[in-house]
């Protein structure tokens, strides 16, 4: 399964192409690059090829028959991973360097914070978990439920703990050498790679809920995570009580709006208004008085 990312400006498009062998998945990509090409030109648009990434998504060591795509005149480079909409895709899908790159951000931050806290100065406890609850975690678990398989494992629990230890140590002041699962269970912190799995949970609970859920997969990757939670509870097969939005953007009303000389040719009589009806003095209007119905 191979995929191609786009960008103009702040636009992303994202076209996937997905076949047995390699030869004919390159061949449909370049397909579609050339149509993308055809519809800019009818446009007038550009598409800048060095900011376009093309990856590979296969566990396959040797690609035979895979040959790289072309878009404006420039050959597209196979990489090994991409970032989409905040989400870095490796070409395994093993989610390694989008875990570490949360980390690092994370611990970025956590150390900006303890820049202005100490143990008898700086920013208050209260402060500290507020950041740590509301900004940093948040930006960690962002869009989990398609990354959530990379924080099974020990080195990827073992990355996450230290940012909740260094969120932990900022928050109550504690000494260095006091164990993590201490200090969380004062404060009442769950372990993060936990709340990964729980906002996970939550948010495909949510689009099951909504009949947006797709089960293409459902035993497999990312999409396994509704089938665990369903087995574990029979509850969370009910659903939950929730409305889908539905959107109607055609007005149901109409607008008249009556000038002056519609009431001096009535002759005395008022015109006929259904519906409501709203006046004005039009003292700032030039012309005088005026209505509006609706």
């Amino acid at each position: 399964m191979m995929g191609a990312c786009t960008h103009r400006d702040m636009r992303i498009t994202c076209l996937l192409a997905e076949g047995k062998f390699h030869n004919t998945v390159s061949g449909l990509i370049q397909w579609v690059l050339h149509t993308v090409e055809v519809w800019c030109g009818g446009l007038g648009l550009l598409v800048n090829p060095d900011k376009t990434g093309l990856v590979a998504f296969t566990k396959k060591r040797k690609l035979t028959g895979f040959f790289e795509s072309g878009l404006f005149g420039k050959t597209l480079q196979l990489s090994r991973s991409v970032k989409y909409l905040g989400v870095i895709l490796d070409s395994r899908l093993i989610w390694k360097e989008h875990v570490d790159a949360k980390v690092k951000k994370a611990q970025n931050l956590m150390w900006a914070c303890r820049r202005a806290c100490g143990v008898t100065w700086g920013l208050r406890p209260k402060v500290v978990h507020w950041i740590y609850v509301a900004i940093i975690r948040p930006s960690v678990t962002f869009a989990s439920m398609v990354w959530w398989p990379g924080c099974q494992t020990a080195s990827a629990k073992r990355k996450l703990s230290r940012v909740q230890r260094l969120a932990c140590l900022g928050i109550t002041g504690a000494m260095r050498t006091t164990a993590t699962n201490a200090v969380e269970a004062l404060i009442c912190l769950p372990p993060l790679d936990l709340v990964v799995q729980s906002e996970a949970r939550s948010a495909a609970h949510r689009l099951w809920s909504l009949g947006c859920w797709s089960y293409l997969h459902p035993n497999r990757g990312h999409s396994s995570i509704l089938t665990r939670l369903q087995q574990s509870d029979p509850i969370f097969n009910k659903g939950v009580d929730v409305i889908r939005p539905v959107y109607n953007f055609e007005p149901q009303y109409r607008v008249t709006m009556l000038m002056r000389e519609d009431w001096t040719t009535a002759k005395g009589t008022p015109p006929v208004l259904k519906g409501l009806a709203w006046y004005t003095v039009g003292s700032k209007i030039e012309g005088g008085d005026r209505g509006w119905s609706l």
